[in-house]
């Protein structure tokens, strides 16, 4: 459970807008809040990416995505033995 005060003029904004989209108020705030913490998230991500790369291992299976349907593996395991 969280609880914070806002300015009477945004909880009047966010009544109005919960309102007009058909939600409760409460759904509203936990919608935006989960949405704000997952831009900072992804910030934080993407810095952590840029100071550590993904490296060609952790990449080895992204070329697998591509090889739909993927039931004959043959290909992918000659490709990886090409690659070592």
């Amino acid at each position: 459970m969280l609880s914070f005060r806002v300015p009477p003029e945004e909880a009047a904004r966010a009544k109005e807008c919960a309102d007009y989209i058909g939600v409760a108020l409460s759904e509203l705030y936990r919608e935006a809040l989960r949405r704000h913490i997952n831009a900072i998230l992804a910030e934080r991500d993407a810095e952590i990416y840029e100071k550590m790369p993904l490296t060609e291992d952790e990449l080895a299976l992204s070329a697998v995505q591509y090889w739909l349907p993927a039931e004959d593996w043959s290909d992918w395991i000659e490709w990886l033995d090409a690659k070592g």
